[in-house]
């Protein structure tokens, strides 16, 4: 009897401790961008919710209305200066849906080494919005149809001005 009141304790406490912990999901592939209520607009919307090509599934250059050198011309007129010490690499991803639009952007920033290094928000907030102005997005197609497909944009940054973006 004793044996089956401290089995049936061990259960009931196995169960309730398990009822508390909550199921992570897992993404469908590495690097997935999530849809973050905080920091995203409801107002974009991937138009494959379960797909999204990564930029390298497509053979074709970069898919922007004049292409890279109309991307750096963007910059050189809007960007502006910042702390002289800052050098390193600032990374912002993001998704260009199957209507050519934008949304979902993450920022990653190392430093030369490639380890992590926070930048100045004046730096990475002026990065950040530019990129989010660029309007010569197109939609990646394959047989006929669109599709949504992760893009980056990469700055290598010194003495706190864009020295190359890339791809």
């Amino acid at each position: 009897m004793m044996k089956n009141l401290i089995l049936l304790a061990s259960l009931i406490c196995l169960l309730a401790c398990n009822s508390n912990t909550q199921k992570k999901e897992l993404l469908s592939h590495v690097g997935d961008i999530v849809f973050d209520p905080k920091i995203d607009t409801a107002a974009f919307e991937p138009c494959h919710k379960d797909l999204a090509f990564q930029y390298y599934n497509f053979s074709d250059a970069i898919q922007y209305k004049g292409e890279k050198a109309k991307i750096r011309r963007e910059f050189e007129s809007k960007f502006r200066p910042t702390n002289k010490n800052e050098n390193g690499y600032v990374t912002i991803r993001f998704i260009v849906n199957c209507e050519g639009k934008t949304g979902w952007f993450r920022t990653i920033t190392m430093d030369k080494d490639y380890k992590h290094q926070l930048f100045s928000a004046e730096l990475t907030s002026q990065l950040l919005e530019i990129t989010k102005q660029l309007d010569g997005w197109q939609p990646k197609e394959f047989d006929g149809k669109r599709y949504d497909y992760y893009q980056y944009l990469t700055f290598k940054i010194t003495k706190g001005n864009i020295e190359d973006i890339m791809p």
